[in-house]
This record gives C-alpha cells, structure tokens and sequence, in this order.
C-alpha cells in the first residue's frame, strides 16, 4: 500500500464545535460583512456583518431551543439563501441534528427522507408549501414546520402560529392525536429568541455540544430506499475545515460567490464553513442564469464549482476570443507571459484585463470539485490569471480529502492529502493504479442505521474505501482519479476497463456534450459501448443545417476510430449509440449512471433488440421517456 500523509503549510486555529469556530470569526471580523443577498432579484442588496450573524444564530437557535427542539433532527429545503445558512449555523451551534435535503427530489422522496430521518422539523422554501402540508399528514415525527422567507412567494401562505414556549414539544403520539402541526416563520423566531435572550431564558450558548455526536445527517444521490445515510459530527467537519485552512491560503474580506446547492457537503463545507473561518464575504448567487452578472456585481475573487461551471467559462472565453479574431494574438501572447512568471514578472492580469472582465475583472482562485476536469481548462486559466484548484474527496470525508493548494499546483491530479489527512493508495508497485484510502478525523461516523454497510467501507484499521481507483505519480507524489471501483468494466479476458479514461477522450470534441461509457454483454462476452449526447448548435457549425442521420453517424465513426486508435485495443468502443437528450444528472451534476445504463436495457428489452442492432443511431427517435427516466 502505498501512503500520503499531508503536510501543513499554514498555522490554523483551534476549535472543536462549528459555533466555537464561528463565535472567533464574531469575535476577529465582527464589523466586516459575512453575506450580501437579495431574497428577490430585483431587490437591493442586504448585508449582515460576522458580529450581526452571530447575534441573529443566538437568536434563532435560543428560539429553537424554546420551542421544543433541542436534541431533535431539523431538516432544511430550498434555494440558497442567506436564511438557509442562518437556519443551518443555528441547529448545529447547539440546537440539535441538521438534515439538509437535496431541493430537487421528487415529492414522494423528501417526504420519505423527512419520515427516514425521523425529522422533528423542518425549514422550508415557500415553494415547497404544498409538499410540506402533504408531508403534515404522513410524517409522525413532524412537530414543525418552518418557513424560510414567506415574503418571497406570492401564493397563498398557511396561518402561522405565533411562537410561545414547548410548543412543539408534544410527543409524535399527540401530534398524530391532534391532527395539527403549529406554522412557523424564521422572521417572527428572530425577535422572539431575542427576547428571550433578554428574559434570562436558556440561550443557544449555555447548550453543551459533544464534538464526537451525531451533527448532520446526509442523503447521498440515489432513491431513497436505497441512498444511504452519512453520519458527520462536529469533529469531522471542524477537523475537515481546520485542513483545508492549513494548506490553502485565503484572506479576510475575500469575496466568494455561493452557487452550488448548500445541501452538498462540496458546497456546504468549502463554500460557507471555510468562507466563515476565513473572514469572507459570501455572495448568495441569484441564480444559474446570473452567474456572470453577479461575479461582475459583487467582484466576486473566488468561486466554487462543478468542472461544468468551469467549461462554460472556458468555451465562451474561448468563442468570444475566435468571434473578435482575438484568438491567435492570445494564443501567441500566451508563451511569452508564462516565461516572464519563471523570471518574477507577472503581467497576466494587465494584458488578459479584457477577458478578466467577464468575470468582474477581480476573479482569482477557483475551487473545483465533485467530477474530473480537463487539465488544459485549468493551465489555461492558470496562464491568464485565475488559479483553479481541482480537489477530491466524498460526502464521508466530510468532504474534502485531497487537492491542489497553495503550494502544490499539479493540473490534472488532485493534488496531496489535505493536511494531517492520511491517503492511501491500495497497491504496491509505485505509479500502479488501487483503491483510494482516506484515514483521519474527516472520516464519517458511520451510515444511518445501517451497521453492516459502515463495516463494508471503514476498516479495523480506520481507512475508508472510497471505492475510488486512482494512482499516485511518483515523481510528483500526487494523486489522480482514474475512475470507480463500480463502473470499471471487467472483460472476458480479465482486462480492466475504466469508462471515465474513454469518457475524457469523447469530451474532447466539441460535438459531444457529455457521453457515457458501460460493459453491455453481447452473447456472453462484454462489450465497451457508448451513449453520447450531442451538441446541436456545434453540429450545424460542423455538418451544416439540414444533416442527415447517416451524415452524423459517418462523423462519429470516424471520431471513435481516431479514438480507438489512441487506446489499448481491448479498452476501444465496439459499439455506441447517440442522443440529443441530457442524461439524468445528480445535483452536482454527474450523470446518473446506473439510471442511465439500465433505461438503455430496458428500452433494447422493450424493442427486443440489441445495442450492436442499432449502433451508431440516434436512440432518441423511438426511446419510450417513461422507460429512459425509470
């Protein structure tokens, strides 16, 4: 087995709970401002300074505790706001569990996450209204429901109940008896739990916090029969932003924009918990569509995101570039900038400041995780001005494991450990691809009442199974993700194929939107097959306006054989179809492969046909939507 252990570039501070971590940030950047939002997008901007977060987290969490809540699960759904934050930071500095979910679910799966959980309340966007009155009748546990920002929708709202002490301390048993739940807002929770404060009542910060319990309890991607559960503690997460801190070096006041959704540990730990230890001054986006006129808004300095956030910058860089004719005299300046950084001068923000611009002209660090991206991407915006760190880790590690940082700056790996995190790679030979291991306080407490799964993954010796394969370089020490132990192919001969190497080749061509890779048997031997999914305005461009499925398909045979002639001839693709549509994707946006593969099966079942019957067609044109999606 081969071991990183990570190393420390940067002293941290020491705390062991998210509200003692929070309390010193109060404390060191009390005037500066925390969050700048609109619940509206056309509302001016509201701020609230670290010393005024702190004050409203006190607020609504001693509210919380009056209520009748303190040990009990609190679930969170919405958009990201600064509501959401201010709900997540008052449940886990004191109040009880945190149960963020996943706004996208279909109804049936939130309420049955929320019955799962064993959900005592929950905090909610006005648009899941009528989710949560369903969710009223068929979850016994459920003693509250809380709105978020009620102002913010224009339908109908319920009767709220004023807050007045215990009132959602009845057993579920009386609850059920009684047929009602009270209706809460978070604005009315505010000055009540102020009040309280001034009466003497028990506050949030006479609460004591086990850093080693149960902090916030997470639904992985799947149904949720069979999505498991994660388990993090306050010493998981602490510990996770205490190591992140001490290899990457940020600045108070630096001014980060929050995009990806805050029910995602990626987003979640890097993007709110480590912006708070820092000093930062978070964005809340108003949305996908203004993504680009919020970076220029706010002159946002660092973002994290998904490899696709990253690519449509690139790609419309890079079209606005050839649109202008300015292409070659970046692409000739390009050189030249880079051999003046080895020698000390840096010019790249005076002489790329026209495509800076785009991005407020302040933009600097990117953070990138959950998916692979390609390194060129990352070189290319190293070269013009804005360092993107790829990182890698997973929900049970809380998340963050290993990444590029301040001083290791390797595009195409992920860098080292993060520091004080153990990693491992599971075989002998330097270079040779294994099992990712991580081992260290990040590690998860375990999955939810499922015992036998935790043992599956976490050893007698502390390593967690990531399930991930990647390979160490031994002349860098750093690590790179090949692919996952479960979408590996295994061929009749007993060769290995990871789909995610093919997938990468796919991806370099401009026609292919994303593209998905999968061992289909064909008569007993395994077949490395394809969907791809394609661009339709890149097709014009390539194959004019009125193409013809035989003109496609004769392109893409010629792409995979040009494909298949850079590969090991075991690992080529025999057989592929493609598809206009977007494959199922999680909220971070990777595809859902085992949706995908098995709608694909479905439909060949249904048709009584063969993938190899249709290879090289559009799958489109007959697919049954109900089959494809499950």
């Amino acid at each position: 087995m081969q071991i990183l252990r990570g190393q420390t570039y940067y002293q941290t501070r020491s705390f062991a709970t998210l509200r003692e971590m929070i309390a010193q940030s109060a404390s060191l950047y009390a005037s500066r401002p925390a969050f700048q939002f609109r619940n509206q997008v056309d509302e001016p901007l509201s701020v609230r300074t670290y010393a005024e977060f702190w004050r409203e987290i006190n607020h609504l969490g001693t509210a919380l505790l009056a209520l009748g809540l303190a040990g009990k699960r609190i679930a969170i759904i919405g958009e990201n706001s600064y509501a959401w934050c201010l709900a997540h930071a008052a449940v886990v500095c004191g109040v009880g569990v945190v149960v963020p979910l996943d706004r996208l679910l279909p109804e049936s799966e939130i309420i049955a996450s929320l019955a799962r959980g064993e959900v005592d309340a929950v905090f909610y966007d006005p648009s899941f209204l009528m989710c949560m009155e369903k969710a009223h009748d068929q979850v016994a546990s459920l003693s509250g429901l809380i709105a978020l920002r009620p102002g913010r929708s224009s339908s109908r709202q319920p009767v709220f109940s004023p807050p007045q002490t215990g009132l959602l301390s009845q057993t579920p048993e009386q609850a059920a008896a009684e047929k009602t739940r009270p209706w809460l807002q978070l604005d009315e929770l505010l000055p009540w739990g102020a009040a309280l404060e001034q009466e003497g009542k028990t506050t949030l910060s006479q609460t004591t916090i086990d850093p080693d319990a149960l902090m916030a309890l997470l639904f992985t991607s799947g149904t949720t029969s069979v999505a498991k559960a994660v388990m993090l503690s306050q010493r998981n997460v602490c510990s996770d932003v205490q190591a992140v801190a001490s290899v990457v070096k940020l600045w108070p006041g630096i001014r980060m924009l929050s995009v990806l959704p805050l029910h995602h540990t990626f987003e979640n730990t890097c993007g709110l918990y480590i912006g708070l230890y820092f000093g930062a001054e978070i964005h809340e986006s108003d949305g996908l569509r203004h993504i680009q006129k919020n970076l220029q808004e706010y002159h946002i300095e660092m973002i994290v995101g998904v490899p696709v956030l990253f690519e449509n910058f690139y790609n419309k860089v890079q079209a606005t570039l050839q649109k202008t004719g300015k292409d070659k005299l970046v692409r000739r300046l390009l050189p030249i900038t880079q051999g003046l950084r080895k020698v000390g001068i840096d010019l790249r923000r005076i002489l790329y400041k026209q495509i800076l611009a785009a991005f407020g002209g302040s933009l600097q660090l990117g953070i990138c995780g959950a998916a692979p991206i390609d390194p060129e991407i990352i070189r290319f915006f190293d070269a013009i001005g804005i360092h993107i760190l790829q990182g890698y880790g997973l929900t049970e590690t809380s998340p963050v494991a290993a990444g590029c940082n301040s001083k290791v700056f390797v595009p195409g790996t992920v860098g080292h450990p993060m520091g004080g995190i153990e990693l491992a790679v599971d075989s002998e030979a330097p270079g040779e691809p294994g099992e990712i291991l991580v081992r260290g306080p990040i590690v998860m407490l375990g999955y939810y009442q499922d015992a036998a799964a935790t043992a599956e993954v976490i050893d007698s010796e502390g390593w967690f199974h990531t399930g991930d394969i990647g390979r160490i370089d031994p002349a860098t020490g750093c690590l790179s993700i090949t692919g996952r132990q479960k979408s590996m192919i295994v061929l009749k001969s007993g060769k290995k194929v990871f789909p995610e190497e093919i997938e990468y080749l796919l991806g370099q061509d401009k026609l292919i939107k994303e593209s998905l890779v999968w061992g289909e048997d064909d008569e007993g031997d395994v077949v490395v097959s394809a969907k791809v999914v394609l661009d339709q305005e890149v097709l014009k461009e390539k194959l004019g306006q009125d193409v013809s499925e035989n003109q496609i398909r004769a392109h893409l045979d010629q792409l995979i054989r040009e494909i298949n002639s850079r590969l090991p001839s075991f690992k080529g693709i025999r057989q592929y179809v493609f598809s206009f549509q977007d494959m199922v994707k999680t909220t971070t946006l990777k595809i859902k492969r085992p949706i995908e593969i098995a709608g694909i099966r479905e439909w060949l079942a249904h048709h009584k046909l063969r993938l190899r019957d249709i290879t090289g067609k559009n799958i489109d044109q007959d697919q049954d939507e109900n089959t494809k999606h499950g």
